[in-house]
């Protein structure tokens, strides 16, 4: 079952990936990147780390993500929300890459690694929880306020109409 779910959270990363470089819009850029990142925490929960997947989740979805659709939301150009795509240097670029990945690919079939793994009993988000909980609880606290006051700011930011001049 393990087997499976890894190869499928593979194929995701490789479809979102793929179509990250092929899609146009920006709206459905920012989705893909939401599902390679969510199959990566998918891989750290398959390997048994826990503290890194919840991070995963936290900070690259919680954060980065959140971040892009506001900078998305905050452009002026609502109209078109499309980039523009092309380049002059997509088979040099293609080339490199199939060289990266054949590389790396070889040295991860020369590599001997031994299949029988023992997953730990107990989980270490537990014992970070009760230290931030405990002992940094105020910063963690004042870190939670700052990015509510952010995000009270974005939304007035992005919400505020152009006066006209000719008004005043």
């Amino acid at each position: 079952m393990e087997l499976i779910l890894f190869y499928l959270f593979i194929a995701v990363i490789f479809i979102t990936s793929v179509a990250l470089f092929i899609s146009k819009n920006v709206i459905h850029n920012a989705a893909f990147l939401l599902l390679s990142l969510l199959s990566v925490a998918g891989l750290f929960v398959l390997s048994a780390s826990d503290f890194l997947a919840i991070t995963q989740v936290m900070i690259y979805i919680g954060g980065v993500l959140v971040l892009l659709l506001f900078g998305v939301m905050y452009t002026k150009n609502t109209k078109d929300n499309s980039v523009s795509i092309g380049s002059k240097r997509i088979m040099p670029g293609l080339f490199l890459g199939l060289i990266s990945f054949g590389t790396l690919t070889y040295a991860i079939l020369q590599e001997n690694i031994d299949q029988d793994y023992t997953i730990p009993d107990r989980s270490v988000v537990e014992a970070l929880g009760v230290e931030f909980m405990t002992k940094y609880i105020f910063g963690f606290e004042l870190t939670a306020i700052l990015l509510l006051v952010v995000l009270i700011g974005a939304v007035f930011v992005a919400g505020k109409t152009p006066k006209n001049l000719e008004e005043n």
